[in-house]
């Protein structure tokens, strides 16, 4: 993915010391900045909207919670 192209991204909203974090499914931390009222996602699943702006890094236009995928999957008719 080429810097400046939007971006989405699923995991678990973190906080750091000075900025927020999406730990992805695969371990990576994504830095997404300080974004107001969103204290009440911290440790939830999210889906994450926004333009790459680093090599883990989004300028953030959308976030919202959502359910885990292997959660997603086993409630799944087979």
């Amino acid at each position: 993915m080429d810097f400046g192209s939007y971006f989405r991204l699923e995991g678990v909203l973190v906080a750091g010391a000075v900025s927020l974090y999406v730990q992805a499914r695969n371990g990576a931390l994504w830095e997404i900045g300080l974004l107001k009222d969103v204290c009440h996602l911290l440790q939830t699943n999210v889906v994450v909207e926004g333009i790459r702006t680093g090599a883990e890094t989004l300028a953030v236009s959308w976030i919202e919670t959502c359910e885990p995928l292997r959660k997603r999957l086993s409630a799944a008719p087979m």
